[in-house]
């Protein structure tokens, strides 16, 4: 197995070498805040969106809405695009829910374009826009 190549330690003015991943050496590996980081990720708990129970209910709602993007649908303009991003109508960080009644199904633009959007709104912002998408009004 090949050995790493010793680089430069990342901490400024230190002329030491390291072949650490972390590019730290010995006298400064505290300075490596990656470890922190990943501690502090598992405290959180586990990611919503790679949990079985998100993975069903996503191919649930995709099922429902046909893989069709049910906002492209309700335009006036109606457009029948594919759908490939299932999304919460109010995000769950402003209180949304993992019911059908918040959950619709989007393509990738409109699902950029409302997350994007929905950053500086409230929730009744949000539901006056995008409530009209919820899967169950669908059904």
């Amino acid at each position: 197995m090949a050995h790493a190549t010793p680089k430069r330690c990342r901490q400024a003015g230190c002329g030491k070498t390291t072949t650490e991943r972390h590019g730290y050496c010995d006298t400064h590996a505290d300075q490596a805040s990656w470890g922190k980081f990943q501690q502090q990720q598992r405290r959180k708990g586990p990611r919503v969106y790679t949990t079985k129970k998100w993975q069903e209910t996503r191919d649930h709602v995709s099922a429902l809405a046909k893989c069709l993007c049910i906002n492209c649908l309700t335009k006036p303009q109606r457009v029948v695009k594919s759908g490939s991003v299932c999304e919460h109508i109010v995000p769950v960080a402003k209180g949304g829910t993992e019911q059908l009644t918040n959950l619709s199904f989007f393509c990738n633009s409109c699902a950029k374009t409302k997350t994007g959007w929905e950053r500086t709104r409230t929730v009744d912002e949000i539901l006056k826009r995008y409530g009209h998408t919820a899967i169950n009004l669908h059904l």
